[in-house]
This record gives structure tokens, sequence and C-alpha cells, in this order.
């Protein structure tokens, strides 16, 4: 019988899966709290891809919501905005985009659709100014349709706080805003001069119960503050770390817990096979889910075992190679064009990610010192591989998976 997979390794984890991450959240729900209350608070959220950024946003969005109960708050009822950021995203783009999801979540109601209208009514203007704004980055064009935007975003934060007749049931707690992948952010959006003048906007306007919550990548803060300096100011920040062996078994369990939920026929796994993707997994949560995805999809008995899932993790095809696609693939090839610089990967990935001298590699490399020695500097400042800054001449790679992946398929051709 064929069974439902509850894995779901190319998406957000589901809440019913979520773990851990209580510090993070108690400090969110805190913001959430302050930010009801008339004190705006902004948080910045970075980490490694496949740590868990999105999943803890999407949890806060059903927390902002009511969805879910806060862990001390009780239900909060805030609107959420859900914004995707691409390198293609530029600032009319955000504000049209911005205007659209809000009229779609508040124009159910004839009198809040035309105060929609009225009060962003120059959307439709900025239309005519696309050019000249992406081209000529005219600075007083920019400020203006800024000024715009954060006025007409805090009349309609006022109206969904204390709505009028016939509006109650779109009264809310104010506006959060969940900004993900900010680290794809254009220097034409200029995303930290926006944050810095639309914040400070919405003070001028008495307009303190909207939070922006932003996540990226760790490179995401050095493009704030080249953008504005003391953007980063605005916000508390957060670094998500790998979870705890304890909360990556609550993970795995859940999920076996929820696939039996949904089939016929039941499945178990060892503990040997749930050690396994614990450590393989390293505590990225993506990487538990696609790890646990592959070993279930490979199971054949109902119980899933040690063998099941070392074999569905490093076969062709299997988890790692499929993480590869996603994560490591990109680093070895697109990000690198010397079979020079991937060399030095491969001697690297034979001592996992512990830290290697460059004495060790110049030993097995082929190339010249001059070769070895720009390299090393490229791959650092690519931020593929880590400079031991303690040590002279130490270097790592960031992740075991990334070596193992090297040393099982970084040979064959992209």
């Amino acid at each position: 019988m064929t069974k439902i997979n509850p894995f779901k390794p190319n998406s957000p984890v589901p809440t019913g899966m979520f773990a851990g991450r209580y510090d993070e959240l108690d400090e969110l729900e805190k913001g959430l709290f302050q930010t009801k209350n008339g004190h705006s608070t902004h948080y910045l959220i970075t980490g490694e891809r496949g740590i868990g950024k999105s999943s803890l946003m999407m949890y806060l969005k059903f927390v902002s919501t009511g969805d879910i109960d806060s862990i001390k708050y009780g239900k909060f009822n805030f609107l959420t905005i859900n914004i995707v950021l691409s390198d293609r995203t530029d600032l009319v783009t955000l504000i049209k985009l911005i205007e659209k999801n809000i009229s779609r979540e508040l124009g159910k109601v004839e009198k809040v659709r035309k105060f929609l209208s009225d009060t962003w009514e120059f959307v439709q203007r900025i239309k005519v100014m696309d050019s000249s704004i992406d081209k000529a980055q005219n600075d007083s064009d920019v400020d203006l349709l800024i000024d715009d935007f954060s006025y007409s975003l805090s009349e309609t934060c006022k109206r969904i706080i204390v709505p009028k007749k016939d509006e109650e049931q779109n009264a809310r707690d104010g506006i959060v805003f969940f900004i993900d992948e900010a680290d794809n952010a254009s220097p034409n959006l200029r995303i930290g001069y926006f944050f810095k003048v639309v914040t400070e906007l919405l003070q001028q306007h008495s307009c303190n119960n909207i939070m922006f919550v932003v996540a990226g990548l760790p490179e995401l803060i050095e493009k704030l503050s080249i953008s504005h300096e003391s953007s980063i100011r605005l916000f508390n920040q957060l670094l998500i770390k790998e979870l705890s062996t304890l909360e990556r078994e609550y993970v795995i369990d859940k999920g076996i817990e929820s696939g039996n939920k949904i089939n016929q026929e039941k499945t178990t796994i060892s503990g040997a096979a749930k050690t396994v993707i614990s450590n393989i997994s390293e505590g990225y949560p993506h990487f538990i889910q696609q790890f646990s995805y592959s070993a279930f999809d490979h199971d054949s008995d109902g119980e899933i075992s040690e063998d099941d899932a070392i074999q569905s993790a490093f076969k062709t095809g299997g988890a790692l190679d499929a993480i590869g696609d996603r994560y490591y693939s990109s680093y070895f090839y697109e990000k690198i064009k010397s079979d020079e610089y991937r060399q030095v990967l491969s001697i690297m990935a034979e001592k996992m990610n512990s830290w290697i001298k460059k004495s060790e590699i110049r030993a097995k490399f082929t190339g010249d010192d001059k070769t070895l020695s720009n390299a090393l500097v490229a791959l650092t400042k690519r931020k593929i591989i880590l400079k031991n800054h303690s040590r002279i001449g130490e270097y790592r790679l960031q992740q075991r998976g990334f070596a193992f992946w090297i040393k099982l398929f970084g040979n064959r051709k992209k």
C-alpha cells in the first residue's frame, strides 16, 4: 500500500512539527505584545540556509493572527502581510505588493474598499514613475514615494485599530510585516534606507502599532548597513542556530505521528535510525525533513531502520543528493569557475568540517602557491569556507553535509 509521506523538505516546517526556538518565540511574542500596546518593535532574523527562518516566521504568523495562542500573552489579532523579496524587487514593486495584500485582506466591506482606494490612490500614480525611480535613482522621487507610502500605511493601521461602525469585523491589534529572503534585496530597493525612513515617518504620524519582521542570510546585515548605516539599530537581532538533539528527535517523532494519523498502514522508527538522521542533519530543520522524508520513502516493512536511514541518505538520488541540488551545487559549480578552486574544497572535505591548515591543503594541491592563496581568499569572501580568526592559516567547510556531498557527488558533472 502506498503511504502518504508526512515530511515536507521543500516547504516551511508544518506548525505541528515545529520544535524548539522557545527563547526566540518568547522574544518575538514580547514584540507583538509591545506593538499591540503602541510600542512598535522590529526584528531581524538571520541564519544559514535550511536553519528554519521561514518556519519560525510561519509559526509566528499563526500566533500573530490568533490561530495559535502565544506562550504568555493569549491571543493576538494582527493583520499580517507576507512578502518574499527577490533580486528583481524594487521600491515600486514592494509598495505595490504591500498595497495589494492589504486590499486583499481588508477590502471585503464596501466602506473599507472605498477608504483603501482613496488612501492608497498614490499607488496608481507611481506607474508613471517606475522608469525614473528604477533607472535614474532620483532621490526626491524616492523620498516622495516613501512619504506617501508611510502616510497611507499609518492611516490604514489607525483605521483597523479603531474601526468605524459596520467595520468592527476588521478590528485588529495592528499590522505585522513578514519580509522573507531579504538578503536578495537589490541596491534599487535601498532596503536599509526604506526601513529607516518608514519607521521614522510612522512615528511622526503617531502610528506605533506596526511591526517589521525581516529574515535572511547573515549577509543581510551588511546590505542593510550599506543602504543606511543606522538601519541595523532599528531591529532586535535574532541569530537562529541548530536544533538540539532532543528537538531534532521531537521533529522526527511528530512527523511519524502525523503520518500514522493519515495512513492506514502504520510506521515506526528505531532509535538508531533517529540518531542517524539527527547526526547527519546537523540540527538544520530543512535537512531533518529531507533525511526523514527519504528514510520514510525508502522503508518497505513499516519500520524505518538504521539501514533505511543510511541508505536513503547517501544513495544517488537520496536525501544528501537532493539537499546538494538545492544548497551545495551552486557553491561548488555556479559560484566557482575554477577546477583548481574545486580541488581545494575536495581536499578540505577529507577533514569533513574540521579545521585544516593551509600547509595541509598545499601538500595535496596540484596548483601553485599563488593559486592556492587566491582560492582561499575567494572561497572565504564568498562565504563558501570559514577562516579561523583565532589561528592563522586555518580554514574549514561550514557543514559536514557539504563535505559528505563533495566526497560522494562533487566529481559528478553539473
